[in-house]
């Protein structure tokens, strides 16, 4: 064989490489740097491409293919949200954050979110609901007791997710919630865990609370404990009582009015005056159990306001916890709804911004979500009068009638309260006993809301300020 017809075939074997490098760089995208180095490879080697050369274009070929396929994938960073939409990361991570507590698994949701696109309500019902369904399959299918349970809580969990951004109309949803509170309570029976249900007089109506006593017989302050806008009593479970279980404590949880169960099936709406509810339910819990020697009272979310105003009331409160702060609903408000709403308003035009909410919730996932939750929540359904209903949650009037020992959690990234509101509420403070702040930013894995997916984190700090405080 002559030579040149060597050299030509040495110039398609490298040809051919070549292609296939390009094919490679363009499906795992280099960086810049890297590209460049590559393409000089490729060019060195087909320019040098010959029988007499055959090593420098091997080479080059060589060097730039290993920039590309054994490089580090500077590129490849994880993900630190589940969704782009916050309001859907925020909900999804919410299921995520019971894993701790056994009440959810994390492979399994990822794949299930996969599925879902944000803004789709029926879509994420389906999947969230199939994914309830699985776990309670399992449970059925399965022998060993404590797996049985865990699959059950897992399955509330689930159920109990799919129904979040339904409208409080919809058909589905009474059978969704008969079915995570049914799973919630056949769980805990299957586990062992000791619970006693107490139904709470609350005038015409009653509200629900779920008493945890305490594994072994302890001294420890009573923790009570009560969620916020769109929590039930039984997903109180995850957030706290496990843990709280765990470390010898007993909780009392309860849902007033706009929560859970009292909301959906008594139509009672949200109220400010939150001693009263709170008022009823230790009263119920005092009338058949011993008084405790300390109480701690402890809300969540919008709760953060609730048991600081119940705390300003109530005497028996030794020690109240604001998880997250939550100072001025009126503030709160504004960072939903824009200026312009209620310069319409003052022009008697309120009519226009009820017929653009809507519209902008049908693109907007959050502004739906705050239709469905914050209307069916207080009990009404035009936007400004949501915004004018959750403005009367202040504390700038009462927060000088808590002398308790208070702490206040805040996350630096909180979509829903402004951070700047734990230095209004803690200034305000000036009857409390004591007065302790934890703000997290996004490093420490509590900047979310409620610090959610950061169990851990809070409680840790929770714990370690009633021990404090009430034990020493």
């Amino acid at each position: 064989m002559n030579s040149s017809r060597l050299a030509r075939i040495a110039r398609l074997i490298v040809w051919v490489a070549s292609l296939v490098w390009l094919g490679v760089a363009a499906f795992v995208r280099p960086p810049p740097v890297v590209a460049l180095v590559g393409l000089a490879g490729v060019w060195i080697g087909m320019r040098w491409a010959s029988p007499r050369r055959p090593w420098i274009a091997a080479c080059a070929l060589a060097v730039s293919t290993s920039m590309v396929v054994l490089r580090p994938h500077v590129d490849d960073a994880g993900l630190g949200r589940l969704f782009a939409d916050q309001t859907y990361h925020h909900q999804a991570l919410r299921a995520l954050n019971h894993a701790a507590a056994h009440g959810a698994d994390v492979s399994e949701v990822l794949e299930t979110i996969r599925h879902v696109r944000a803004g789709d309500a029926q879509g994420w019902y389906a999947a969230w609901t199939a994914l309830g369904e699985r776990n309670a399959a399992r449970a059925r299918a399965t022998h060993d007791p404590v797996s049985r349970g865990e699959a059950l809580l897992r399955a509330h969990t689930y159920f109990l997710r799919s129904e979040f951004f339904l409208p409080p109309d919809d058909p589905k949803r009474p059978a969704s919630f008969d079915r995570n509170r049914k799973a919630f309570y056949d769980g805990l029976d299957t586990l062992g865990v000791a619970y006693e249900r107490i139904t709470v007089p609350f005038g015409a109506h009653h509200l629900n609370a779920v008493f945890y006593p305490a594994p072994v017989l302890a001294h420890a302050p009573l923790i009570v404990f009560c969620g916020g806008s769109d929590t039930t009593v039984e997903e109180l479970y995850f957030y706290l009582v496990a843990a709280a279980r765990t470390r010898g404590y007993a909780v009392l949880t309860f849902e007033g009015p706009g929560q859970g169960a009292v909301l959906r099936e008594q139509g009672l709406p949200m109220t400010p005056d939150w001693e009263k509810p709170t008022s009823a339910v230790l009263d119920a819990y005092l009338a058949a159990h011993p008084r405790p020697a300390k109480i701690v009272l402890i809300g969540l979310s919008l709760g953060g306001y609730l048991a600081a105003r119940a705390a300003a009331f109530e005497e028996r409160v030794d020690g109240v916890v604001s998880y997250d702060v939550f100072y001025d609903g009126a503030a709160v408000a504004r960072r939903s709804v824009p200026a312009i709403a209620y310069t319409l308003r003052s022009a008697g035009l309120e009519w226009l911004v009820d017929d653009v909410a809507p519209i902008k919730a049908r693109f907007d996932p959050a502004a739906a979500s705050g239709l469905v939750v914050a209307g069916w929540m207080l009990g009404t359904s035009r936007p400004l009068e949501m915004a004018d209903a959750l403005s009367t949650f202040t504390l700038a009037h009462v927060a000088d009638r808590i002398h308790q020992d208070v702490l206040v959690f805040a996350g630096t990234e909180d979509q829903f309260i402004p951070v700047e509101q734990v230095e209004q509420y803690t200034k305000a403070l000036t009857h409390a006993r004591s007065v302790t702040a934890k703000v997290y930013d996004r490093a420490s894995g509590g900047a979310e809301h409620s610090q959610m997916g950061a169990s851990t984190l809070w409680q840790a700090d929770f714990f370690d300020w009633v021990e404090e405080r009430f034990e020493r």
